[in-house]
C-alpha cells in the first residue's frame, strides 16, 4: 500500500490497524486490502480499502450503481469514506468466503439460491439512470475474442460459419426482456457473508440488458463448471419465481446462448491480459471454457458449425497454453 493511500487510511478510521491483507484483484487496475482493526464493539473488526485510479477506473459508475443497490436493500459493501479525488473508498467488509470456496461443498445449495434470489431482486430494480447494453457493445466483446485469442493468440481468421453464429448470438441477447443486470454475476464477485446471507461486488458496470445475463454468469461460470442437471435444476428455481415468463425451451435456449456470448468473450479477455497486460494468470481457464462453449454450440440448430470450428482450432488453441 503506498504512503499516500496509508496516510488517508489511518485519517480515516477511529480504531488503530492491527494487520493488513491485500485481496485477490481479478483483471482490473483497482488494488483491495483488509484491514484488521482493534475496534472497540461494537465497531467493525475489520473493513476493505479499496484503491481505484481515477484515471483508469469508472469510480463514477461505481458510486451510482452502489447507492441504487444498497437504496434497494441489495447486499453491496457500505461506503464509509472516500476520497474520489484521488480514488479511495473505505468499505464495509463483506467477508473473505466466496461462492466458489463452497461450491462441491454441502454449503453449494444454500449459496446457489441465495445468488438466484439475489439476481431476482436486482431484477426488479427500476433504474431509469442505468445506461442500456447496446448492439455495439455485444458486437465489440465478441470482437474481444476475434481480436485477441484468434488473431493475436493463434493467428487465425473467423470463418463466416462462425460469423453467422455471433450473428445469433447478438439476436439472443437483444431479443430477450431487458432489465438491470450485474454483468459479472458469477463466484468470485458473489460471497456468504460471516452472517450466511450474500454478498455482492463489483457491480460497477451494471447495465440494462439480457434478462438471463446475470444467470448465464452463475451457472456458466468460466471458473467452475456444473452438470447439465445441476444447471437445469437451478434455471427451473430461477424460471418458478422470475418476474419474466419464459417456457422451458425458450429460457434453457436464452440461458445457454447467453452463456455461449459471455465465453467467447472471456476468452479473448483471458487472452488480452496475457498479451496486452502481462498478466497470464487466466490463461488456464481457456481450455475449460473453450470446451464448455463448444457443448454449447453443438446443442443448437444453427450453431453446429461454430461447434465444429471451435473443436477443429481446440489443439491450437491448448498448445498456446503450455
Amino acid at each position: 500500500m503506498h504512503p499516500t493511500l496509508s496516510r488517508w487510511v489511518e485519517s480515516s478510521l477511529d480504531a488503530p490497524v492491527t494487520a493488513v491483507e491485500p485481496l485477490l484483484v481479478e483483471a482490473s487496475n483497482r488494488r483491495f486490502y483488509r484491514m484488521r482493526l482493534n475496534a472497540p464493539q461494537p465497531g467493525p473488526e475489520s473493513l476493505v480499502v479499496m484503491d481505484s485510479p481515477p484515471e483508469l477506473e469508472r469510480n463514477d459508475a461505481f458510486l451510482a450503481v452502489q447507492r441504487l443497490l444498497a437504496d434497494r436493500g441489495l447486499p453491496v459493501p457500505s461506503i464509509l469514506a472516500m476520497d474520489t479525488e484521488n480514488g479511495f473508498f473505505l468499505l464495509g467488509d463483506l467477508g473473505d468466503r466466496h461462492l466458489e470456496d463452497v461450491y462441491g461443498t454441502p454449503l453449494q445449495d444454500k449459496a446457489i439460491a441465495l445468488a438466484i434470489d439475489g439476481l431476482m431482486d436486482l431484477q426488479r430494480i427500476d433504474a431509469p439512470g442505468i445506461p442500456p447494453y447496446l448492439e455495439s457493445r455485444f458486437r465489440d466483446e465478441l470482437g474481444i475474442f476475434v481480436e485477441w485469442f484468434l488473431g493475436a493468440l493463434l493467428d487465425e481468421r473467423l470463418p463466416q460459419t462462425a460469423a453467422d453464429a455471433f450473428e445469433t448470438l447478438v439476436e439472443n441477447a437483444l431479443g430477450q426482456p431487458q432489465c438491470l443486470i450485474h454483468r459479472d454475476y458469477h463466484c468470485r464477485n458473489l460471497l456468504l457473508t460471516p452472517e450466511g446471507g450474500l454478498g455482492i461486488v463489483d457491480f460497477q458496470d451494471a447495465l440494462i440488458g439480457p434478462a438471463t445475463y446475470d444467470l448465464a454468469c452463475l451457472l456458466w461460470d468460466c471458473y467452475h463448471d456444473f452438470d447439465d442437471g445441476e444447471r437445469r435444476r437451478w434455471q427451473r428455481y430461477y424460471q418458478r419465481s422470475s418476474r419474466f415468463r419464459f417456457d422451458d425451451n425458450a429460457l434453457s435456449r436464452a440461458l445457454d446462448l447467453t452463456g455461449l456470448q459471455r465465453q467467447l468473450k472471456a476468452i479473448g479477455i483471458f487472452a488480452r491480459l496475457k498479451l496486452r497486460d502481462g498478466k497470464p494468470g487466466h490463461m488456464r481457464y481457456i481450455a475449460p471454457v473453450l470446451e464448455s462453449a463448444t457443448r454449447i454450440s453443438s446443442a443448437y440448430a444453427g450453431m453446429e458449425e461454430l461447434g465444429e470450428w471451435l473443436v477443429s482450432i481446440g489443439p491450437r488453441a491448448l498448445g498456446t497454453l503450455d
